[in-house]
């Protein structure tokens, strides 16, 4: 997990903190690690004790009840090191502020009783599929390093709004994409990132996609921009602002694959779910 000095509470981690002056009244906190603070790593902090310099310390936030998502993912595969799931539309991979406990990461720190269980990759809230987390703070580097370097294969297929533009081969669409603070919707131009993903026609309305690069909404930007947007996307071509709990219009995008040389074993592993029943 982190160097904090007590365990995840309903799933949910603590939080960090530098306290100055007094000690805090409203909770209890937990001193953290400093080379001259005068308390000891994991000591439960005195309520209202004065401080004579800053003191790490660590506690739980107070998570309110959420309503249901009322979704739940598949269980894959799970070792000593990794868990895979399916994970459905409308139910987020980790918090985005306003959902905490209603994640794929929390459900699964209670399902398993574990507090180190970290998705490795983003899936965004809408889209469903094959969702690679680590379970374990020693190993997790190694594989996170993988999808740092783009040493990960990602398959996905969308079902899209219209014509398809592209063709049965492969090709492989170059475009910067620009994220502005604040904006939910990621747009195409100068300055932007660089992002490569490639594409291919698999049916009417249907079409595969392996992204090189991992850019916020990169797959649906990319085909938004190519005169295709996603059946059910609700901020491309239009923002129809964020309802969490609106289920009405489910996002026809789904990762289906993901494979890697495990960094450990050597092994190639290959995470596969059913193609989507979308008709």
């Amino acid at each position: 997990m982190s160097d904090a000095p007590l365990p995840a509470r309903e799933g949910i981690s603590p939080q960090r903190v530098v306290l100055r002056g007094v000690v805090p009244t409203d909770r209890e906190y937990w001193a953290g690690a400093a080379g001259d603070a005068p308390y000891r790593w994991g000591t439960l902090l005195p309520a209202g004790a004065e401080l004579d310099r800053p003191q790490p310390a660590w506690f739980h936030p107070d998570v309110p009840a959420e309503a249901p998502i009322p979704f739940g993912y598949t269980v894959l595969f799970a070792d000593e090191d990794l868990v895979v799931v399916d994970k459905p539309p409308f139910l987020p991979s980790t918090s985005n502020g306003r959902l905490v406990r209603e994640t794929v990461q929390t459900r699964l720190r209670v399902e398993f009783g574990e507090d180190d269980i970290v998705p490795l990759h983003r899936l965004d809230r809408l889209t469903s599929g094959v969702l690679v987390c680590s379970r374990r703070a020693a190993t997790r580097g190694a594989y996170q390093r993988l999808f740092q370097e783009r040493r990960v294969n990602k398959l996905y297929r969308a079902r899209v709004d219209g014509e398809v533009t592209i063709g049965g081969d492969w090709q492989l669409v170059v475009l910067p994409l620009r994220k502005r603070r604040g904006e939910r919707q990621v747009t195409v131009g100068d300055g932007g990132v660089e992002t490569r993903t490639w594409l291919r026609r698999v049916g009417d309305r249907e079409v595969e996609a392996r992204p090189v690069t991992g850019h916020t909404h990169q797959i649906r930007v990319v085909l938004h921009h190519l005169g295709m947007p996603i059946d059910g996307d609700d901020t491309y071509p239009v923002d129809r602002g964020l309802d969490l709990y609106d289920f009405t219009r489910e996002l026809r995008l789904r990762a289906g694959a993901v494979s890697f040389d495990d960094p450990h074993s050597g092994r190639r592993r290959a995470f596969h779910v059913a193609a989507p029943g979308w008709g």
